[in-house]
């Protein structure tokens, strides 16, 4: 047995073999960002999918109102995500419809996914944005069994005394 973890450190340990193509030494995995006014918000509307995203491999982060720095980000880590500021490219978007009214560069980022038809686009609430034609389908997320614990462990550590609910609504914008 101890023969065999050796072997298995040393290739590790090796280099590993090169590519035809050039590499920048960092997995590409899918990326899920959400927008919310707040963390509380985020747990409430989209833990779950934070949660099962995170769970399958994603890079999930969350952005929200105010500096990162002064962010109580507990909620947020306790279902696998970060906070981070507002970034283009995710395959994912999951926006709080009155960010749209609210923030003319969440508009921007969402217009331009909507447009490069490369990124999903999920949005939760009301108000959506003048300006922001595309077709609206009513889609669910049913969370896991996990999903609804660890989200109620971060509603807990958030201080928001709101129940899971069994699926989360969002409108895919197409």
């Amino acid at each position: 047995m101890n023969g065999q973890h050796m072997v298995a450190l040393q290739e590790l340990s090796s280099p590993a073999k090169r590519s035809a193509r050039p590499s920048s030494g960092i997995v590409d995995r899918h990326r899920l960002q959400v927008i919310a006014p707040g963390v509380a918000e985020a747990v409430t509307s989209a833990g779950g999918l934070i949660f099962d995203r995170a769970m399958a491999g994603w890079d999930v982060t969350v952005v929200v109102d105010g500096e990162i720095d002064e962010v109580d980000d507990r909620p947020i880590r306790i279902l696998g995500a970060r906070v981070a500021p507002l970034s283009p490219g995710p395959a994912c978007l999951a926006v709080a419809a009155d960010m749209l009214v609210k923030s003319e560069a969440v508009r921007r980022v969402v217009l331009a996914a909507l447009n490069s038809r490369m990124t999903e686009v999920l949005l939760w609430g009301r108000g959506y944005a003048p300006g922001l034609k595309c077709t609206l389908a009513a889609v669910h997320h049913r969370p896991s069994a996990a999903a609804h614990v660890f989200k109620s462990h971060a509603l807990a550590a958030g201080g928001t005394s709101c129940a899971a609910m069994a699926d989360e609504g969002f409108f895919s914008a197409t």
